[in-house]
C-alpha cells in the first residue's frame, strides 16, 4: 500500500520572490531539466566561445537561485545539513578543478577531441559541470510541495520520451548501428555495431552512447512509477526507452535498468507485474536478439568456459585501473591527495604505453581517489554508506510510489558507478542532483506532517 504524500495548508518554505517572478523562474527551471539531454546539439550562437544556449538558461536558473532564493539560508535541520554537505561537494569540486588548469595544454594535446587547446576555453569547459548543481539548490527551495515533486517528474518523464523517439529515429535513419555484414564474426559484429552506434551518438548528441545509456539508467524509473500509477499513456514512454535502451547497445545500460525496474516492482510489493514483466521479456529475448543482448551473453568469456574479470569490464581491470592504482600507491602525494581534476588524463603511464587512451577511469570511486586522494575518499565512501541506510529508513516510513522511485533511480545510477558514472558532476549523473534535492524535499513534507494518505 502506498502512501500519497500532498502538500496541504500553510508552507513550511515560503518564497522569497513576488508570485510572478517566482513562477517566471519555474518555468526557466522545468525547460532547463528538460533540455538537459539535448545541451550537447546545439552550436555556440554568433560563433562566441561559450554562447550556447544551455548556459544561457542555465545563467537565467543561477539568477533565480542567487537573487530570489536565498540559497545559504536554511528554513529546518534537513535543509542545513544539505547545504553543508552541498557546500563541501561544491568546495571539493572547485579544489580538484583549480589543480587541473595548470594541466590544460597536455590534456589537450592528448584529448583534442575532448579538452579544449586555451587555458580560457578550459576554464569554461569547467565552468559547465558547476551547472548541474543548480537543479539541487533550487528544488530544495522553491519545489517544496509534492505537486512540484510531481511536476519535476512529469517534465522529466517527457524530456526521456522525445529523447527516445529522437534516437529510435535516428537509429532508423542510420541503420549501419544496428548491423553489419552477415560473415562477420561474433566480435568483429559487435565491434563494428558499437563503432558506429558511438558515431551516430556523438555526430547527433554530442555524447557517447554509454551516457545516453547512463541517462537511461538514471530516469527510467520514474517512466515505471508513471506508467504504474499515472494511467496508460505513460506505458508508451517507458515502452520506447525500452526500445531505445535495446537498440543503443550498450550491455551496462540493459542490464542495470533490468534490475532498477525489478527492485521497484520488488519495493512497491508488484510482485504479479514482476513476473509478468519477466515473462514477456524471456520472451522477446528469443524472439528479437539484436546485437546488445549477443554482447551482453558473450562477454567476460577468453575463448574458453572460465570467465575473466579483465574481459567481464572489456580490459578496463589490467589496462586502466590496476596501472592507475599502483602508480598512485607508489607516490604518497598522489595516494593522499589525488592530483586534481581528470587526473587519469594527465598520469605519466601514458608516456610507457601501458594505460588504455581514456579520459577517465571508468570507476567513480577509483577516478574520485585519483583525482582527490584517500582522504577524501574515504569521507566519501562514510557519506555514501551513511546516506544509503538513511534513505532505505526514510523510504519505509514514507513507503511512497514516488520516493521508491527516485530511489532506484540513484540506485541504479550506484551501480553504473562500476563501469562508468562519476562522483563529481559530469552530464553522466546531471540527474543525481534533483533526484536526491526530490528525496529530501519529500523526507521534509514528511517530518513536516504536511503529508496525507
Amino acid at each position: 500500500m502506498s502512501v500519497s504524500l500532498s502538500h496541504s495548508g500553510q508552507a513550511p518554505y515560503d518564497l522569497t520572490s513576488p508570485r510572478s517572478v517566482a513562477q517566471v523562474g519555474t518555468f526557466f527551471f522545468l525547460l532547463f531539466i528538460f533540455v538537459l539531454p539535448f545541451q550537447r546539439m546545439t552550436d555556440n550562437l554568433f560563433d562566441i566561445q561559450g554562447l550556447k544556449p544551455f548556459n544561457l538558461l542555465s545563467a537565467v536558473v543561477l539568477a533565480q537561485v542567487v537573487l530570489y532564493t536565498a540559497p545559504l539560508h536554511a528554513t529546518d535541520k534537513i535543509e542545513r545539513t544539505s547545504i553543508r554537505l552541498l557546500l563541501l561537494y561544491f568546495a571539493t569540486l572547485a579544489i580538484a578543478l583549480a589543480r587541473s588548469i595548470p594541466n590544460a595544454p597536455l590534456l589537450h594535446s592528448r584529448f583534442p577531441d575532448s579538452f579544449p587547446d586555451s587555458y580560457f576555453s578550459f576554464l569554461l569547459s569547467c565552468i559547465v559541470p558547476c551547472f548541474y548543481l543548480l537543479p539541487f539548490v533550487f528544488v530544495l527551495k522553491r519545489m517544496c510541495s509534492f505537486p512540484d515533486l510531481e511536476k519535476i517528474t512529469t517534465v522529466i518523464c517527457l524530456s526521456i520520451l522525445l529523447l527516445s523517439i529522437t534516437f529510435t529515429v535516428l537509429v532508423l535513419m542510420n541503420p549501419s548501428a544496428l548491423h553489419s555484414a552477415d560473415q562477420a564474426d561474433m566480435a568483429e559484429l559487435v565491434s563494428v555495431n558499437r563503432n558506429e552506434m558511438a558515431e551516430l551518438c556523438d555526430t547527433y548528441f554530442g555524447v557517447h552512447y554509454n551516457t545516453i545509456g547512463t541517462i537511461y539508467i538514471c530516469t527510467i524509473p520514474l517512466l515505471l512509477y508513471r506508467a504504474l500509477t499515472r494511467g496508460a499513456f505513460w506505458i508508451v514512454p517507458f515502452g520506447l526507452a525500452l526500445v531505445a535502451i535495446l537498440l543503443l547497445q550498450s550491455r551496462s545500460a540493459l542490464v542495470i535498468v533490468a534490475v532498477s525496474c525489478a527492485l521497484f516492482l520488488v519495493l512497491r510489493r508488484s510482485y504479479v507485474i514482476l513476473a509478468a514483466g519477466a515473462a514477456a521479456a524471456g520472451v522477446a529475448s528469443l524472439l528479437w536478439t539484436v546485437p546488445t543482448v549477443q554482447a551482453l551473453l558473450s562477454v567476460g568469456f577468453d575463448g574458453g568456459t572460465d570467465v575473466s574479470a579483465d574481459a567481464l569490464f572489456t580490459g578496463r581491470v589490467d589496462s586502466v585501473w590496476i596501472p592507475l592504482l599502483n602508480e598512485a600507491a607508489s607516490d604518497a602525494s598522489l595516494f593522499l591527495f589525488g592530483a586534481g581534476r581528470y587526473a587519469t588524463g594527465t598520469s605519466p603511464l601514458w608516456a610507457s604505453g601501458t594505460l588504455m587512451p581514456v579520459t577517465h577511469a571508468h570507476n567513480a570511486i577509483i577516478n574520485f581517489f585519483l583525482d582527490c586522494g584517500a582522504i577524501l575518499t574515504g569521507v566519501l565512501l562514510v557519506l555514501l554508506a551513511a546516506g544509503t541506510v538513511l534513505a532505505l529508513r526514510v523510504g519505509r516510513q514514507l513507503n511512497s510510489d514516488l520516493y521508491w522511485a527516485l530511489f532506484v533511480c540513484l540506485f541504479g545510477c550506484g551501480i553504473s558507478m562500476a563501469t562508468e558514472c562519476d562522483i563529481l558532476p559530469t552530464i553522466e549523473n546531471m540527474y543525481v542532483f534533483p533526484i536526491i534535492a526530490m528525496m529530501i524535499n519529500l523526507a521534509r513534507l514528511h517530518r513536516s506532517g504536511t503529508s496525507s494518505a
